[in-house]
């Protein structure tokens, strides 16, 4: 049994006769008729009854016929699923982005232009810092992902620009560093300050931290918070001042400020990362857009 014989019992039903469906196909009669009788002998009953005034289905055949019917539907929609797929129109891509990022105009605007160009394609937003997604995207737990710093040495990954970030000093509205704000780090010396646990993300942590001792400055670390939301509500709670990305204050929690530092000029490119080998054609979809040049302020 194949489609090509199942398509030609479906002609024959609705033509009524074999002679006719055999004119519309087109295909000979005796051959036609060799391919039906084939047919019966693979599924073991018959399924037409034969006269001079035509054909007509059996008990079984309305059954068969019907089973058909949602069979070839069912394989037309699955090879229309196939070539979307591989034209990267349908599927699931899995993106790392830390939950700050998601307020960022330029992510929000790839995302959604994403979604417009390709609403078959389901997002998978999975929340994690850059070292994390650095380690989901090698072992292909992430088809791409949005983070801080990815490893120069690691040919295995590519990165795009997506936006370039810089540094400020957050503190609560009501310290006095908010009252009088720091020209230069340096004189954060001795202040409390909020930081992060290296081992969340080893490359983001060792670069600030290195920025900060190029000027002069060794955090005076008395809280540490998980990510950077957390960090804004401690900071928030007057529990210390702490350095972040400008864009994390898109989110801040009331009562929190930001200030500018002089000396506190690293840039942070934020990167679209995937895997070189990526094999999945909605990554490469989702660069294109990427890489249009069409993300900046509207």
């Amino acid at each position: 049994m194949d489609f090509k014989q199942l398509k030609y019992f479906l002609t024959v039903v609705e033509e009524g006769a074999i002679s006719s469906a055999a004119r519309r196909i087109p295909l000979a009669q005796p051959a036609l008729s060799r391919q039906l009788q084939l047919l019966e002998e693979d599924v073991g009953a018959p399924l037409l009854s034969r006269s001079r005034h035509g054909v007509r289905l059996t008990a079984a055949g309305e059954a068969f016929s019907r089973d058909t019917r949602r069979l070839l539907a069912d394989f037309e929609q699955a090879k229309q699923n196939a070539r979307r797929i591989a034209d990267g129109h349908l599927g699931r891509l899995r993106l790392g982005v830390t939950v700050m990022h998601l307020w960022v105009p330029q992510i929000t605007r790839l995302l959604n232009r994403f979604r417009e160009r390709y609403p078959g394609v389901t997002l998978q937003v999975v929340s994690l810092l850059s070292g994390p997604q650095v380690e989901a995207l090698r072992q292909g737990q992430l088809d791409a992902g949005m983070l801080y710093f990815p490893p120069e040495e690691d040919d295995s990954l590519c990165h795009h620009c997506l936006y370039e970030d810089h540094l400020v000093l957050v503190t609560s509205a009501s310290s006095p560093l908010a009252r009088h704000p720091p020209r230069r780090l340096a004189e954060l010396n001795g202040e409390d300050f909020i930081w992060f646990d290296r081992s969340a993300t080893p490359t983001y942590h060792d670069k600030l931290i290195h920025a900060f001792q190029r000027v002069g400055f060794t955090p005076n670390v008395v809280q540490e918070g998980a990510d950077n939301a957390t960090m804004l509500c401690l900071v928030a709670a007057g529990m210390g001042c702490s350095i972040l990305p400008a864009m994390t204050m898109a989110g801040s929690p009331e009562g929190v400020v930001s200030h500018r530092i002089e000396d506190l000029d690293m840039v942070l490119p934020l990167m679209l990362v995937w895997r070189r080998d990526a094999g999945l054609p909605a990554v490469r979809r989702l660069i294109e857009i990427a890489e249009s040049n069409t993300l900046g302020p509207e």
